[in-house]
C-alpha cells in the first residue's frame, strides 16, 4: 500500500479521524491524505502535526487533490527505485534466521514469523548489533554509533544509562523472557552481544 485516503464524514469527527491517523501511522508507512468538507485551519495543524503527509478540502477542485497526491506519489518512487537499498544505506549484513532487519518498517523479524516494530533508535542498536554478531560492543560503541556523539561529553552513568535503557525495551519487544535473553546477552562492565 502506497497511500491511504481518509475521507471525514459526519460520522468520523475529528476526534476518530485523529486516532485513525496515529494508528495508521504507527503501523503503517504509508502515505495519508484526509479528505474533508469545510476544514478549519485548526484540525489541518491537527492532522499534519499527527503525520498525515496532506490533506484537503472538498470544497477545493477534486482534481487538484488528486493532482497533488499522485505527484507525491511520483516522487516517493522514484525516491525508492532511484535510491540505494535500505540494507546499504544502514550498512545491514542480513541476519541468517533468528532476527531478520526490515528496514523500510524500522522492524524485526523475530524467529522467521512474527514482526515488531521498533523506535529508530532501537533499529540503529539491532542492526549494530547485527553487523557485530558473535562480538561483544561496549557501551561507548553502542552510544557513539546512535547518538553520533562523543562519548566524553556526557557523563559515564547517564551514557550507560541510555544505552542500557534502549537494550531493556529492545529484549521486551524481541526475547521471549526479558529476564533470561536468548539474543542480546550482557557482557559484563563491557556492554553486550548479539548472540545468533
Amino acid at each position: 500500500m502506497d497511500a491511504l485516503i481518509i475521507e471525514e464524514t459526519s460520522a468520523l469527527n475529528l476526534k476518530n479521524t485523529c486516532e485513525l491517523i496515529l494508528e495508521i501511522r504507527r503501523n503503517f508507512k504509508a502515505l495519508i491524505w484526509v479528505v474533508s468538507q469545510n476544514l478549519s485551519k485548526t484540525s489541518k495543524m491537527v492532522y499534519l502535526q499527527l503525520g498525515a503527509d496532506g490533506v484537503a478540502d472538498k470544497e477545493i477542485e477534486q482534481e487538484e487533490s488528486i493532482l497533488q497526491l499522485s505527484n507525491l506519489l511520483k516522487r516517493v518512487k522514484e525516491k525508492t527505485i532511484g535510491d540505494e537499498s535500505e540494507r546499504d544505506r544502514f550498512d545491514i549484513k542480513p541476519s541468517e534466521g533468528a532476527l531478520d532487519l526490515v528496514p523500510e518498517n524500522l522492524s524485526v523479524i523475530v524467529e522467521g514469523n512474527t514482526e515488531v516494530c521498533l523506535t529508530k533508535l532501537e533499529f540503529q542498536i539491532i542492526s549494530y548489533l547485527i553487523n557485530h554478531n558473535g562480538k561483544a560492543v561496549t557501551y561507548e560503541e553502542i552510544y557513539q554509533h546512535v547518538w553520533k556523539d562523543d562519548y566524553n561529553n556526557c557523563q559515564e552513568g547517564n551514557k550507560q544509562y541510555r544505552v542500557s535503557n534502549l537494550i531493556f525495551h529492545l529484549r521486551k519487544k524481541l526475547e521471549k523472557d526479558s529476564t533470561k535473553p536468548e539474543y542480546i546477552k550482557t557482557i559484563r562492565s563491557k556492554g553486550y552481544m548479539l548472540d545468533l
